[in-house]
Order: structure tokens, then C-alpha cells, then sequence
């Protein structure tokens, strides 16, 4: 990111290495990524708590402080605890913001909301992530374990390639292996 007194001017993608496939290949940012700058700026972001005052759905909010914020998260925190117990707290740590402020989101065990409900006695952890965890469990019935298979490299032999799910404009991680093919 390109940031000129404290504003992001513009997100800059990887411009090393070149598109052939040789396990480094260039990795350019995703257009998600590189459209940050507009999800910092967007005018509907929320920079301050909001507190419902309608019923919910109704869509009526009106803004709080930060102290009444943390006051009614702590004051719900520990009436769950007290209630149902710590596994009555779940932490999803994929949420969209990717590197939250609060959350950090990887590794997951070790982010300031995670050590904060440690200190609390504990929480419900995910099991798996999000990304892999379908993959974890299809491995196991086309390949027979997790780490069976071709190398990533090895799609040049191939006679044909069908892609489930995959989009190349949007996923990085694919565009390399892609661009054997063509």
C-alpha cells in the first residue's frame, strides 16, 4: 500500500518474477485486495459502535461511545459465561476483514481476542478453516489421504484440467497453473 499522509493512495500488486509456472511463479494480489483502499473509504463503513434501538430488523440504530460499547460487550460476555459457559463463545476468525484490527486473523489461537478469552477461561475454537476444510475431507475420497497427488506442476501433462469453484481472475493462487494451459 502506497499511503501519503496517513491516506492510502493506492495498493500495489506484486510486479517480481513473470507469469510462467516454475513453483515461482508471480503471485499478484487479487482484485479483492487491491480494491482495499475503496473498503477503508467506503462512506457506509461503520467508524463508531451503533447500538440497536428497534427491534431487530427494523434497521434503527443510534451511535454510542466506545466505553458503553465495551460496557454491554463485557456485561454480555460475562452473562453468557455465567449462563452457559465458555463454550457459549465462538470466535470466527474468517470474517472478511482478513487481518482485523482486534482479530488478526491468523493463526487464530493467537489473536488479542483469542488471548483475551483465554484469560476468560476459555472459548469455542473452529476446527479446520474455513479455506480447507472441504478440501480436508474431499482429499480423502479422490486421492485417499491429504497429501496425495500431483504437484501443482505437474498440470502441463495434463489432457484435461475441470475446475470446481475456481475463478482465475479472482484467485491468485490458481492464475500461475492457468497460464500452462493456455
Amino acid at each position: 500500500m502506497h499511503v501519503v499522509d496517513g491516506e492510502i493512495k493506492y495498493v500495489e500488486t506484486d510486479n517480481t518474477g513473470n507469469d510462467d509456472y516454475d513453483g515461482l511463479h508471480q503471485v499478484r494480489a487479487c482484485l479483492r485486495g487491491r480494491s482495499m483502499r475503496r473498503r477503508v473509504y467506503n462512506p457506509d463503513r461503520l467508524k463508531y459502535p451503533m447500538k440497536r434501538v428497534g427491534a431487530r430488523g427494523e434497521g434503527k440504530f443510534e451511535r454510542i461511545s466506545w466505553d458503553e460499547a465495551y460496557d454491554i460487550i463485557a456485561t454480555n460476555m460475562q452473562r453468557l459465561i455465567k449462563e452457559y459457559g465458555n463454550e457459549s463463545i465462538y470466535l470466527n476468525y474468517g470474517t472478511g476483514t482478513l487481518g482485523g484490527t482486534l482479530t488478526r486473523s491468523w493463526p487464530p489461537g493467537k489473536t488479542l481476542v483469542a488471548r483475551l478469552m483465554n484469560c476468560c477461561g476459555g472459548y469455542l475454537n473452529h476446527y479446520g478453516d474455513y479455506s480447507s476444510a472441504q478440501i480436508a475431507a474431499g482429499l480423502n475420497y479422490t486421492y485417499g489421504g491429504w497429501a496425495d497427488g500431483n504437484s501443482p506442476s505437474d498440470i502441463e501433462n495434463s489432457k484435461l484440467v475441470v475446475l470446481f469453484g475456481n475463478n482465475p481472475g479472482e484467485n491468485p493462487h490458481e492464475r500461475g497453473r492457468c497460464n500452462v494451459l493456455s
